[in-house]
């Protein structure tokens, strides 16, 4: 369903990612904008489409993922609601650096790529902001790798559940992060690179030892304590 009312554009004028723009530079970019609804499942786009939307997600989350040249390894990271990309690439692509899809359903507002760029040029707080944004990635991405870098596979799946716990999670009133969204051992094995087998196995362990609990596909537990 197609939606460009004046109520979302009012919801986003009062994000972060979007206060820093004068009114003019807001209204030139939110010019043609596209708010849409998708399934779990939907592809926004692929590895090598035309970089042309930058995309912000108002509910649910997308997958973005990436496979290296032997197909062998795929890096994944996750963008959750009031989250934008692609930052990656700016000024310097063409074509978008992996594959976006929806890890559940989703509402997504989009924009021009060629207006965010042009706008973000001209005000130095809002490209303040996006350095700042990129570099949070950049520092984000490094930390993931080193993580999944491990010969163990109870590690990796380990490691999987606490990214999900930063890139999708909410602290509760206990201590604890629960992930809101619905997530299925199959989405955990393909992060950490093991067998749903393997995954449900280690969630189990996890489960029995009282460190985490996974109830209708939602997973709660102590980012500090996942052990086994």
């Amino acid at each position: 369903m197609l939606q460009t009312d004046d109520t979302y554009r009012h919801y986003l004028r009062q994000l972060p990612e979007f206060r820093e723009f004068t009114e003019a530079e807001f209204t030139k970019l939110t010019h043609d904008l596209n708010v849409k609804t998708y399934p779990k499942g939907q592809v926004l786009f692929d590895h090598g489409d035309p970089r042309n939307r930058f995309y912000y997600v108002i509910k649910g989350v997308v997958r973005l993922e990436r496979q290296d040249e032997t197909g062998n390894f795929s890096f994944i990271n996750y963008v959750k609601a009031i989250k934008g990309f692609p930052y990656r690439g700016l000024y310097t692509d063409t074509d978008y650096p992996y594959t976006a899809t929806a890890l559940t359903a989703i509402t997504i507002a989009s924009v021009p790529m060629s207006s965010f760029e042009a706008i973000v040029a001209l005000n130095p707080l809002v490209t303040r902001q996006v350095i700042s944004q990129m570099s949070h990635l950049l520092d984000q991405m490094e930390n993931r790798l080193q993580k999944l870098v491990t010969s163990s596979a109870t590690g990796r799946v380990i490691q999987a559940l606490s990214i999900f716990g930063t890139d999708m999670g909410e602290q509760t009133p206990e201590g604890d992060v629960l992930i809101p969204y619905p997530i299925t051992l199959i989405e955990l094995a393909r992060l950490s690179g093991t067998t749903r087998e393997t995954a449900g196995q280690v969630v189990t362990k996890l489960e029995v030892a009282g460190k985490l609990t996974y109830n209708k596909k939602r997973f709660r537990f102590d980012p500090h304590d996942l052990t086994i």
